[in-house]
């Protein structure tokens, strides 16, 4: 799968600190939900999307965020990387076998949803840290995954 384009958003820093998102213990789920607020607030305030889901859990694995942009529903993978130096090590750390669950996790939302979509992408968002914890930048991936030729929900 080759990288595809992205944007990044070096200049946010405030947008997060005077919420009061700057700082976070190292636990690593307090790190995903803090990283998973960042890219919701981010998506709905700078991409327009409207926020559906957090952490939705089934059997086959979980979905970070849900989100609509008008008639696309949008899964969301959020990683958060501190002290990186490449904003791409976060795209880079998603392997075949996340994907795998990804689209099978996103396919048992899409069957128990009422909203039909017209169509469906995967993004991610990747948001590098400091090694004391502050948002040091937010690098959004659209439409980076598939669910293949087959694909039926």
């Amino acid at each position: 799968m080759g990288v595809p384009e992205f944007r990044q958003s070096g200049g946010l820093s405030a947008f997060f600190t005077e919420s009061g998102w700057g700082l976070m213990e190292n636990d690593r789920q307090a790190t995903g939900e803090w990283g998973e607020r960042v890219a919701e607030r981010y998506l709905r305030k700078r991409e327009g999307m409207r926020f559906l889901e957090r952490r939705w859990i089934h059997e086959h694995g979980e979905l970070d965020l849900v989100m609509r942009r008008e008639t696309v529903m949008v899964f969301v993978e959020v990683r958060v990387r501190t002290g990186e130096a490449n904003a791409l090590a976060a795209y880079q750390s998603i392997g075949r076998h996340k994907w795998r669950v990804l689209r099978r996790t996103a396919l048992a939302y899409l069957r128990q949803c009422r909203w039909r979509p017209e169509a469906v992408r995967f993004d991610v968002v990747g948001i590098r840290r400091t090694g004391a914890g502050k948002f040091q930048d937010l690098t959004h991936w659209e439409n980076v995954g598939t669910f293949g030729p087959r694909f039926r929900f």
